[in-house]
């Protein structure tokens, strides 16, 4: 089953072109994975240093997989350096929950 993987970040002040290319290099490395469907990116109205990533993957152990690989890891380092906090993730599973 589908799902889709909601990344949240809030970026210090400034920097938005290095900020928006590492959020591209970042998405062109989840496109080149087995499971990758699509991605989107949401800059907050209100707060523009807050960006969410919503993320669809066909299975959670696909995202997973690219969520631990050491490329992401070391694209996740290099983003640390201009973040206002933590990243947070959420993961839900796509269409009506099963019974």
């Amino acid at each position: 089953m589908a799902v889709r993987i909601l990344i949240k970040r809030r970026f210090k002040e400034k920097h938005f072109k290095e900020i928006s290319e590492m959020i591209r290099e970042h998405r062109y490395g989840a496109m080149r994975q087995d499971g990758y469907l699509s991605s989107e990116t949401l800059w907050d109205i209100k707060d523009p240093y807050r960006v969410v990533v919503a993320s669809n993957w066909e299975t959670l152990k696909q995202w997973n997989v690219w969520k631990n690989s050491a490329e992401r890891v070391a694209a996740e380092k290099e983003i640390s350096q201009y973040l206002d906090g933590e990243t947070e993730y959420e993961e839900y599973q796509l269409g009506m929950y099963p019974h």
